[in-house]
C-alpha cells in the first residue's frame, strides 16, 4: 500500500467512523427516574467513578474501560446510563487505531449490538468550524476496527490532558447481562516526530450553532432546504468527507462561498421507503494532500429535503458533515466561558442524565 493510498483510506474511515455515533441526539429521549448526578443549581457533572484507563505497553494501548452496568433483556437506549465519566492522558500520544469490545462481570464477551454509540471528546481543544468540545472519536456497534501506520497517521493528544467518554447502551437481546463494561482500545505511538500527517476530525451540523438540542428539524411537506455558514478557525487540509441524513433526505451539500469550490455534493441512495441506504464518502485524490480550508473564507453546509406526504414530519430533518484534516496551525485552545462551549458541555452531560443516570457501581 502506497503511502497516499493509506492516506486515502484513514480518510475515508475517519469520516466514517466520526459520524457513527455523534454525541448524543436526544430525538425521543425520555426523562427517567435514577440517580442524578447535579452540581449547584442543578447542573450535571462528569465522573470519574465508572472509568478505568489501563496501559499495555508492550502492545502500544491504552485501554478506556467504562462500567459497570446492568443490561436487562429487551431495554431501549432509553434505559439507564452511565453518567458521562472524566479521564487524562497518561502521557503524550498519537492515536493510530482503536476498536471496542464488551464484556460481562464473568469476563465472557456480551454481544456488540448493544452497543448504540460510545463518544471520546477533548474538552480542552475545539471543533474547527465552531467553538465547541472536540469530537475526537465516535464509534457505534457497527464501526470496525481502525488500525493505520503510526508513522503516517494519527490523533495527537497531550499528556495530562482531560478528556470525556459516554456510551449509550441498550440490550435488545433475550439475555440479561450483569456488570457489563465497555472497552474502547486506543492503539498509539509515542515517537516525539511522528506521524507525518497529524489528523484531527471535524464536524458541521445543519443546525449548528443551536448546540443544546436535538439536531432535529420538522420537515414540511414537499422540498425544504436548509444551510448553516461558518469559517473554519485555523488554516487546514481537507482529506476526507462523508455524511449523515435521515429518511426522505435529497442532497446534501458543503461549498466555499467565497471562492465558489464546490467540496461535496451528494445525493443519498434511498429504498422504496426513502430510507436512507448509502451516503457517498469522499476522498481526495490527485489533488496533493487534501482541499485547502481558510479562515478568511465562507464555508456553508446544505441539506435538502422532499417530504412526499401532506402533512409535516416532526423531526423528520437531520443533516451534518463529519472529515477528516490535517490541521496546518494549532487548534486554539477552547474557551470553557464561551456561551456556545458552557451550553454544548452542558448539553452532553444533561443528555446522559436525562436518560437516567444509574448508580454507579452495576446497580
Amino acid at each position: 500500500m502506497t503511502p497516499r493510498s493509506t492516506l486515502a483510506g484513514a480518510a475515508a474511515v475517519l469520516a466514517a467512523v466520526s459520524l457513527a455515533g455523534l454525541v448524543p441526539s436526544a430525538s425521543g429521549q425520555a426523562a427517567h427516574a435514577g440517580h442524578t448526578m447535579t452540581a449547584d443549581a442543578g447542573r450535571p457533572t462528569t465522573s470519574t467513578a465508572s472509568i478505568r484507563i489501563v496501559d499495555d505497553p508492550e502492545r502500544k494501548e491504552l485501554a478506556v474501560i467504562l462500567g459497570p452496568i446492568d443490561l436487562p433483556a429487551r431495554s431501549s437506549h432509553h434505559m439507564a446510563q452511565l453518567p458521562v465519566q472524566e479521564g487524562s492522558i497518561p502521557f503524550d500520544l498519537t492515536i493510530r487505531g482503536y476498536r471496542t469490545h464488551i464484556i460481562d462481570g464473568e469476563g465472557r464477551p456480551v454481544p456488540r449490538l448493544v452497543l448504540h454509540h460510545m463518544n471520546l471528546l477533548d474538552p480542552g481543544r475545539r471543533e474547527l468550524f465552531l467553538p465547541i468540545m472536540l469530537r475526537v472519536l465516535a464509534a457505534s456497534h457497527e464501526t470496525p476496527p481502525l488500525s493505520l501506520p503510526g508513522w503516517l497517521f494519527g490523533i495527537p493528544m497531550k499528556g495530562g490532558s482531560r478528556f470525556l467518554a459516554l456510551t449509550m447502551l441498550h440490550n435488545p437481546t433475550e439475555v440479561d447481562y450483569e456488570d457489563v463494561t465497555v472497552h474502547l482500545t486506543l492503539e498509539y505511538e509515542r515517537l516525539a516526530h511522528l506521524p507525518v500527517y497529524p489528523v484531527a476530525p471535524f464536524h458541521l451540523d445543519a443546525m449548528y450553532p443551536e448546540v443544546s438540542t436535538t439536531k432535529a428539524w420538522d420537515l414540511p411537506p414537499g422540498h425544504s432546504v436548509k444551510t448553516w455558514d461558518a469559517s473554519p478557525a485555523i488554516r487546514g487540509l481537507i482529506i476526507g468527507l462523508g455524511g449523515h441524513l435521515h429518511a426522505h433526505a435529497s442532497r446534501l451539500r458543503f461549498e466555499n462561498l467565497s471562492t465558489g469550490e464546490v467540496l461535496y455534493d451528494i445525493q443519498p441512495r434511498l429504498d422504496e421507503e426513502g430510507r436512507v441506504v448509502d451516503i457517498p464518502a469522499l476522498v481526495y485524490r490527485g489533488r496533493g494532500v487534501g482541499v485547502l480550508v481558510v479562515p478568511e473564507h465562507r464555508y456553508r453546509i446544505t441539506v435538502e429535503y422532499l417530504n412526499p406526504f401532506d402533512s409535516v414530519i416532526e423531526d423528520g430533518g437531520m443533516g451534518s458533515i463529519a472529515g477528516a484534516f490535517i490541521p496546518l496551525e494549532d487548534l486554539p485552545a477552547a474557551n470553557p466561558r464561551a456561551a456556545l462551549f458552557s451550553a454544548d458541555y452542558d448539553w452532553v452531560l444533561r443528555s446522559q442524565v436525562e436518560h437516567g443516570a444509574v448508580r454507579e457501581g452495576g446497580r
